[in-house]
C-alpha cells in the first residue's frame, strides 16, 4: 500500500505572506556579478532594457535590385561581419553591459566569474575584420585625413557638383547609394538610437572612406564607439520622469498593479535568467515594448529604404520600356525603308515586263 502523503498543517495565509516575503528579499551575491554595486545595477536597471537584435545587410537582394554596394564593404573587409546570422543570449548580454567599462581605449567585462579584456586586436579576431586602417575619430568637428575633402565628399555623397556651403546635409539630400550606407553605418556598424534625419562628423567620413574604398579600422570605431556611449551613461542628468504603460509619469511613484500579475512576471523573468536559451534573429525579445518610438524609428527607416529600392525598381522598369519602345521604332523604320526597296524593285521589273511586251 502506497504511504500516506502528508498534509500541512500550516494556515494558507500565513503561507502567502511567507511566500510574498521571499520575493521581497534582494537576491543574493553570487558569482554572476563583481560587487553588490553591479547586482543592483543589474536589477534595478540593466536587466530592465530590451536587448535589441543585431541586423544584418542581405547583399544579394540589394544586388537583384541593381544596388551594387557588395563590392563597397568587401574592399573594407567587412562583408562577413555585416551579413552573418548569430544567436544572441540576451542575459548574458545583459551581464556584459552590466559590468562594462572602457579604460585607456580598451573595453573591458565580467560575465558568469569570467574577466573580459578587448584591445582592439582581439575585437578585430572577434569580429573577423582586418585590423587595419586609418583611425580618425571625432564627433564635434570635420575629421582630419589626409586626401579627405569635406566639401568635395558632400558634393559627390549628395550628386550635386554645384554645393559650395560646407554644411552637414541632411539624409534626404543624399543619393539613394550613401543613403542606403549611412543606413548600414547607423544601424549595423555604429548602431544608435534618436534621430537620422541628419548626418554627422563621423558618418560623413566614413562613408566618403567606404565610397572611395579608403581602408578604416572597423574595431577601432566600435571600441570608441562604446567608450563615448560609457561616458553619457555616467554623466547623464537625472531623469524625473519615465514611459509606463504608454503614458509618462514621475518616477517613484506608486502605480496600481496587480498583485498576482506581477509575481507571475517575476517568477517568469526568474525563470527565463536561469534557463535562458539562445534567440533567433527573427524572434522577437521578450520584453520589446509595443508602442516604442525606437521601433517606430526602425520601421519608419524599413519603409524608407523599401521605397527608394521601389523608386529605384520603378526607373529601371521605365528605362526598360524607353530602351524597348526606341528598339521597336528602329526596327519599323527598317522595314519602312526595306518595304520602300521592295515597292521600287517591283516597279522596275513590271516597266521591264512592259517594254518586252510581256
Amino acid at each position: 500500500m502506497a504511504p500516506k502523503k502528508s498534509v500541512s498543517s500550516e494556515d494558507p495565509r500565513k503561507k502567502r505572506l511567507k511566500s510574498k516575503a521571499s520575493r521581497d528579499e534582494p537576491p543574493s551575491l553570487d558569482k554572476s556579478f563583481a560587487s553588490s554595486e553591479y547586482l543592483v545595477r543589474f536589477h534595478d536597471d540593466i536587466s530592465r532594457r530590451t536587448v535589441v537584435f543585431g541586423k544584418i545587410v542581405d547583399f544579394p537582394y540589394f544586388a537583384n535590385h541593381h544596388i551594387h554596394i557588395r563590392e563597397l564593404f568587401q574592399a573594407q573587409g567587412w562583408e562577413n561581419f555585416l551579413s552573418t546570422r548569430q544567436k544572441q543570449y540576451t542575459t548574458l548580454v545583459k551581464h556584459f553591459y552590466t559590468h562594462f567599462q572602457f579604460i585607456h581605449g580598451k573595453i573591458s567585462s565580467y560575465v558568469k566569474g569570467k574577466s573580459i579584456s578587448l584591445p582592439h586586436s582581439t575585437l578585430a579576431s572577434i569580429l573577423g575584420v582586418p585590423r587595419t586602417g586609418a583611425q580618425r575619430y571625432t564627433t564635434n568637428s570635420w575629421v582630419q585625413f589626409e586626401g579627405y575633402d569635406p566639401l568635395e565628399s558632400i558634393r559627390q555623397m549628395c550628386g550635386n557638383p554645384n554645393i559650395q556651403e560646407l554644411s552637414r546635409p541632411k539624409i534626404a539630400d543624399l543619393t539613394l547609394e550613401s543613403r542606403l550606407i549611412h543606413h548600414i553605418i547607423a544601424h549595423n556598424i555604429l548602431p544608435r538610437s534618436g534621430s537620422y534625419e541628419y548626418t554627422s562628423y563621423l558618418d560623413l567620413f566614413i562613408m566618403w572612406a567606404i565610397l572611395n574604398k579608403v581602408k578604416l579600422d572597423l574595431a577601432f570605431y566600435i571600441s570608441l564607439a562604446h567608450g563615448d556611449l560609457c561616458q553619457e551613461e555616467e554623466w547623464r542628468p537625472p531623469i524625473w520622469y519615465e514611459f509606463k504603460d504608454d503614458t509618462w509619469v514621475k518616477k517613484n511613484v506608486p502605480v496600481m498593479e496587480q498583485v498576482g500579475e506581477e509575481a507571475q512576471m517575476d517568477e517568469a523573468e526568474a525563470e527565463a535568467a536561469g534557463n535562458e536559451e539562445p534567440m533567433q534573429e527573427d524572434q522577437e525579445p521578450r520584453s520589446a515594448p509595443s508602442g516604442s518610438s525606437r521601433v517606430n524609428e526602425d520601421n519608419f527607416q524599413l519603409v524608407l529604404g523599401r521605397l527608394d529600392s521601389l523608386a529605384t525598381s520603378m526607373g529601371n522598369i521605365q528605362t526598360s520600356i524607353d530602351n524597348f519602345s526606341a528598339m521597336v521604332t528602329r526596327k519599323f523604320s527598317t522595314y519602312d525603308e526595306q518595304f520602300g526597296t521592295l515597292e521600287t524593285s517591283i516597279q522596275e521589273i513590271n516597266e521591264r515586263l512592259i517594254n518586252q511586251g510581256i
